[in-house]
């Protein structure tokens, strides 16, 4: 008899002892997964760097790119730079041949150059392949300034969130206007 009346208090205490623990434990511990949640969140959001990403694709096009995790634009940026290389090597090539053509009309050594015998025209496709050359070294260093631009913003919106539901909602809707008299109208609900 004297064992079930101190067994029932003793149950009753430890019982409400596990309880208090149970829910101060499960308190702390939300508690301290958030607090972990929140400090790899803003670790992730620190560390994309956009002068990380800027300084990358400065120094090798496309690097930057990688960084942000952009890889569908490395073909798109080496690609852009191998035609506009060979479009340069194929242009120089033809100037220099024509500059050195041209440079033998006037010397008097020459006559005939790929069936051209007049130097204006020598002179005029000289021209045009070094403007060609000129425009392909613009051309280039556009890629080059496009790859380093598109790589900070792209990484300045590496954390930038767009949430799932993006609508348009369009209803009738009922309106008061000044003289407070009924009136029909449409209301337009962006979700975003």
């Amino acid at each position: 008899m004297l064992g079930k009346i101190i067994y029932k208090p003793v149950s009753v205490f430890f019982l409400t002892v596990i309880i208090i623990f149970c829910s101060v434990y499960s308190s702390w511990a939300q508690e301290t997964g958030d607090k972990q949640q929140q400090k790899v969140l803003l670790q992730e959001q620190q560390v994309h760097s956009p002068h990380k990403a800027t300084m990358y694709s400065a120094v090798v096009p496309g690097l930057g790119q990688i960084y942000n995790k952009k890889y569908w634009k490395l073909p798109v940026i080496y690609g852009l730079t191998g035609v506009f290389i060979y479009a340069f090597d194929f242009n120089n090539n033809q100037y220099n041949k024509y500059k050195n053509a041209y440079a033998e009309f006037d010397t008097g050594e020459r006559v005939e150059f790929e069936g051209y015998t007049n130097k204006e025209i020598i002179l005029r496709l000289k021209d045009n392949y070094r403007r060609n050359r000129d425009l392909n070294v613009i051309l280039l260093a556009g890629v080059y300034m496009l790859n380093i631009i598109d790589a900070t913003v792209d990484a300045h919106l590496f954390n930038y969130d767009i949430s799932e539901d993006l609508s348009l909602n369009i209803q009738p809707s009922m309106m008061r206007n000044i003289n407070q008299q009924n009136a029909l109208g449409l209301t337009c609900r962006l979700s975003f």
